[in-house]
């Protein structure tokens, strides 16, 4: 999504791709049925104010406030392409989301704005510094006792995964999840971390990590 440079790579790399987004998630990926398994880990409670980090077009947003319409809820992303596509959804489905465009490792909001920040299959775009930076951004919007609720890829558990992990792991991005570094970056700010579990893919293993704010 970012790096230090502000720059980012587009949804599915090249940004022609972009309207074929959500189609691509919905019956290749099947996401929202991780989406909703992280959705339920978070445990949102009216009230809650709640941030969808590097939120594309919306579908994870739209999810938390349809499962709790009494949580305040806000997407962010760099790619405002995006977030047009993310708010007509929104409208369409009558669950009111503020959409804000920005970068994951230089938040615009004040400290400790959010009881969750969720984030979906997204932490795999940063290299290292950018995971780090990151990592600082989210401990700070936190709210104490606030709660960091990852789904991405992670130190693969199948065979399966197993088998994949070599060529992913030529991306330069994807290393810190595929040596399950995770954990230990989103912890060295503060947030006593976990792996909650895995998910299978067609693109390999998923795993659910939470974080927790002091």
């Amino acid at each position: 999504m970012t790096n230090t440079n502000k720059e980012y790579i587009p949804a599915l790399s090249f940004r022609v791709l972009t309207p074929f987004y959500d189609f691509i998630q919905n019956w290749v990926v099947g996401d929202v049925r991780y989406k909703a398994r992280l959705i339920e880990q978070a445990n949102i409670q009216a009230g809650h104010r709640v941030l969808d980090l590097g939120c594309g077009t919306g579908t994870l947003a739209i999810m938390v406030k349809q499962a709790q319409p009494g949580a305040e809820v806000s997407g962010l992303d760099a790619d405002p392409d995006m977030l047009k596509v993310a708010k007509s959804k929104s409208a369409e489905q009558n669950a009111p989301v503020s959409f804000d465009v920005g970068f994951t490792n230089d938040l615009p909001y004040p400290d400790a704005s959010f009881d969750r920040v969720l984030s979906s299959i997204m932490i795999h775009h940063l290299k290292t510094p950018d995971k780090e930076k990151t990592a600082g951004e989210v401990y700070r919007v936190l709210k104490p006792s606030g709660q960091l609720h990852i789904i991405d890829f992670g130190k693969p558990t199948t065979l399966y995964g197993k088998l994949l992990g070599p060529f992913l792991h030529k991306f330069e991005e994807a290393n810190d999840n595929i040596d399950g570094k995770l954990p230990e970056i989103f912890g060295a700010p503060g947030l006593k971390t976990e792996i909650l579990g895995g998910f299978w893919t067609f693109f390999g293993d998923l795993a659910f990590l939470r974080g927790k704010k002091p």
